[in-house]
Order: structure tokens, then sequence, then C-alpha cells
């Protein structure tokens, strides 16, 4: 799995997004905004990104996937910011 297929995948789990989404466009314009935020000297907070998840997808919080989520801030952070 490449960085941006398990940042859509963790995503999609830690925010319940429709099975097909964060599709590439919305992943890219999710990244954006939080590399926005990072830009401007702040830390994303969950708040942050619920809030920009779902502005990007609005199926966020529609589903719910079974099993452990392992999406902690820190690692959404990390894969969204690498180049």
């Amino acid at each position: 799995m490449n960085n941006d297929q398990e940042l859509a995948h963790r995503i999609k789990i830690k925010f319940g997004t429709a099975p097909n989404d964060p599709a590439s466009y919305q992943l890219d314009k999710i990244k954006q905004d939080i590399k926005a935020l990072v830009a401007r000297g702040i830390t994303p907070s969950e708040k942050d990104w619920a809030e920009i998840v779902k502005k990007h997808c609005p199926s966020a919080g529609s589903y719910i996937y079974k099993g452990a989520d392992t999406s902690d801030l820190i690692t959404l952070m990390q894969l969204a910011t690498k180049k």
C-alpha cells in the first residue's frame, strides 16, 4: 500500500466515510488543507481533521467499520504531509 492508499484507508476507518471515499481528488484536498494548517504553525487536532474530512467527504460519519481503529492523529499527519 502506498502512502496515499494507507492515508485514505485510515481516514475511511477513523471518520466513517463511504467505501469509495476519500477518492484521490478528495484526498488531495484533505492533504492541502492539513498542510496549510501545518504551514501556519498549527498542529491539526482531531476536530480539525474531522472538519476537513467532512468538508471534502460529505459521507464522513455515515459509515462504521468494525475492527480496531489504529488511525491515530500522528500517523494521519505523517501520511498527509509525506512527499
